[in-house]
This record gives C-alpha cells, structure tokens and sequence, in this order.
C-alpha cells in the first residue's frame, strides 16, 4: 500500500511541475517555439491575411505562461507562393519583455505583394 501511495505522489509531482497539454491551444504548424521555453509561452490567435492593401498582414498573441517577466525574441519570415522565404530585413529577431501572465499582441506586414505565407518563431531573450 505504501508502494501504491509513493507512486501515486511522484505520478501527481510529475504532472504539477509539467506541461498539461489539455491546458494549451492547439499548435498552427508555422509557429516554433524554442524548446527551452517549454509551456512558459503559447501563441494564440494567428492570422496571416491580406486585408485592404496588396500586403500580406501577421497577427498572433503571445503568452507569457509564467508567474515572473519573461524576456523572448520573435521573428516572422515571409514565403512566397512556392513556400521559399522571402529575404527581407524585416525578418529580423525582435526582443520583447512578457510580463507575467500576460498576453502582448504582435504585428507584423509582409516586405513585398507576392508574400502569401509566413513562418513564426519564438525564442528564449539572448
């Protein structure tokens, strides 16, 4: 009996100090997220459209999953209709500073009319 309440209490450790996937949004497969960030950020509510210009527009929130300030980069890199990236200067690391537990809207336009599609990622500040 004693065996069954050990594991038991290690089995409920393991799930209070990890992830618990029913609480994240589901993915969108152009968003990476460092792995050394592991569930201290999500993005929610990506948007990749073209409104009223020729521009292709980003829109996502981003997460700060934590109890404390966290500092991360964030890039967008714009792809044409064939899917290759777009060099561009925009598409350049952006440092921000996530409060805790707090949500920061991002931004971002594509540098040329033929961009269609972006890739999103989010890493640890450096």
């Amino acid at each position: 009996m004693k065996k069954l309440f050990v594991v038991l209490g290690l089995a409920a450790a393991a799930l209070l100090t990890g992830c618990v996937a029913t609480n994240l949004p589901p993915m969108d497969r152009r968003i990476t997220i460092a792995e050394d960030l592991g569930c201290d950020v999500f993005v929610t509510d990506v948007r990749c459209a073209k409104g009223n210009s020729s521009y292709a527009t980003f829109q996502a929130n981003v997460v700060n999953n934590t109890w404390g300030d966290l500092g991360v980069e964030w890039k967008v890199v714009w792809l044409d209709a064939d899917g290759v990236a777009i060099d561009s200067i925009v598409s350049t690391w952006n440092k921000l500073m996530l409060p805790a537990r707090d949500v920061q809207a991002l931004k971002n336009t594509a540098p040329r009319m033929d961009a269609v599609d972006m890739l999103f990622y989010v890493r640890r500040l450096r």
